[in-house]
């Protein structure tokens, strides 16, 4: 197994090297030459699999050589030893076939844990002994959380992470500040999300650190992608053994967990259906009702995990629209970055349709959504969920499929809204002061970032 370049660099790297990354070469994301297959009999023959093995099966073939398969496995297994929850990702029936898969049992009670574990170890186990890595993304609040607790002892690893100034929530804003500063240094940005990963993208771009190798821990790193293809394989196993089709709405939420569904599909499993699921902020949505995507002003939302318009794995997917085209996707984010916007060919975008479907839900139907589930199942579940749940019931395909919506966050996190709502019994939180913080960086300033990075790097060493 190798990996290439979106943007058709020559580029051909091993798991290792694309582990210890955060943009190829040229400036694309990594991504597999080519998909391992599996047989309806092979899928099938995973259903009895505890979760941890049926990992080992999905993303071994994508690991080859790099490492034996006696310390993959202890690897992957190690990967879910502090979530709370027997079965790692257990389904929830809320309606006649639509199942909740929740995603929100890791340490920091969010899907983001299951990539944010992974890499953490995968990038201990391939630094070199006096290696040194900075692990830098964005955040908005969970990304950055998970990654804090994952690479919390990883040797030889510190952290960058990039945040919003305004728009993170209280209390995941108050842990970020709460980190240990001789091991993470924040930069809160005076723009939203966007604007943070844009920075972090010419940041990798434009390397400043010597000797110091730079990995992503958003998701435009390969391994953000790669943990999440085995949630589709679980839940279609254990609802139809790996034979019978079943549909998954995904709450944009990342475009990682989108693009893994497409990936499981052409793997060999038989999936229907796959909705992108938005709420305000529908740049996705835009993109595949009407073939236009572009950044936009983000609107806060009681979703604020999708409070967003630039979605990174976007890129890869429209490599896979293009034919592995290379040069065509070259063009066409370069003037994404120069302008903004986006549209692709109109063969591709039809593809696309096929492919995926997609709805916007609004505030209103969000409130309605989470009372109506609670009233109906006793079930309490977050804004983000709620987004899905709606666009799974309103867009399935078939109702004779089982459709799966993605529990990414898990309830108690928006306890103070539940408990507005009427859904929530147990104890609010009490919202942290966060007034206080460090200084801001201007929105692309990123001479200013290397220079702080730099002075952060000699007084590392």
């Amino acid at each position: 197994m190798y990996y290439v370049s979106t943007r058709g660099g020559e580029v051909r790297a091993d798991f290792r090297s694309v582990v210890l990354s955060g943009l190829a070469e040229d400036g694309g994301l990594y991504v597999p030459a080519s998909l391992p297959v599996f047989t309806e009999a092979q899928i099938t023959s995973w259903s009895w699999l505890p979760f941890d093995e049926l990992v080992w099966r999905v993303v071994s073939p994508y690991v080859g050589s790099c490492m034996d398969e006696s310390t993959l496995r202890a690897l992957l297994s190690d990967s879910y030893r502090n979530f709370n929850h027997r079965a790692i990702t257990p389904l929830e029936q809320i309606g006649h076939n639509e199942w909740i898969l929740q995603l929100f049992h890791g340490p920091t009670h969010s899907s983001k844990d299951f990539a944010a574990q992974l890499q953490s170890r995968l990038v201990e186990h391939f630094l070199e002994v006096g290696g040194e890595a900075l692990i830098v993304g964005a955040t908005n609040g969970d990304t950055g959380l998970a990654a804090l607790e994952a690479f919390a002892n990883c040797r030889g690893t510190r952290m960058a992470i990039m945040y919003p100034r305004h728009g993170v929530p209280a209390e995941q804003l108050s842990a970020l500040q709460a980190a240990d500063p001789e091991r993470v240094q924040l930069f809160p940005v005076d723009g939203n999300f966007d604007d943070c990963q844009t920075l972090v993208s010419r940041l990798l771009r434009d390397w400043p650190l010597e000797g110091v190798i730079p990995v992503c821990f958003n998701s435009t790193n390969w391994v953000g992608v790669l943990a999440q293809i085995v949630f589709y394989f679980h839940a279609a196993l254990q609802l139809g053994g790996g034979t019978r089709p079943v549909g998954f709405s995904v709450p944009a939420a990342s475009s990682a967990e989108i693009y893994a569904g497409y990936l499981a599909q052409k793997m060999g499993l038989p999936i229907n259906q796959v909705i992108i699921s938005t709420n305000s902020n529908d740049a996705l949505h835009q993109f595949i009702h009407r073939n236009r995507y572009s950044t936009r002003v983000s609107n806060r939302t009681l979703s604020p995990a999708m409070d967003f318009s630039l979605f990174s794995n976007l890129e890869r997917f429209i490599w896979e629209l293009y034919g592995h085209d290379g040069g065509s996707v070259k063009a066409l984010m370069e003037h994404f970055e120069d302008c903004g916007e986006l549209s692709i060919g109109n063969q591709q975008w039809l593809r696309a349709r096929v492919l995926f479907d997609s709805y916007a839900v609004d505030e209103s139907q969000v409130r309605d959504e989470v009372v109506k589930l609670f009233r109906e199942t006793g079930s309490a579940i977050d804004p983000h969920t709620a987004v899905g749940v709606l666009a799974g019931r309103i867009h399935r395909r078939s109702l004779g499929a089982p459709m799966v919506t993605f529990g990414q966050i898990a309830p108690a996190k928006s306890a103070a809204l539940l408990s507005e709502l009427g859904v929530w019994r147990g104890e609010v939180p009490t919202t942290p002061d966060i007034s206080a913080q460090p200084p801001y960086f201007a929105k692309g300033d990123l001479e200013g970032l290397c220079q702080a990075l730099l002075l952060a790097q000699q007084r590392h060493v």
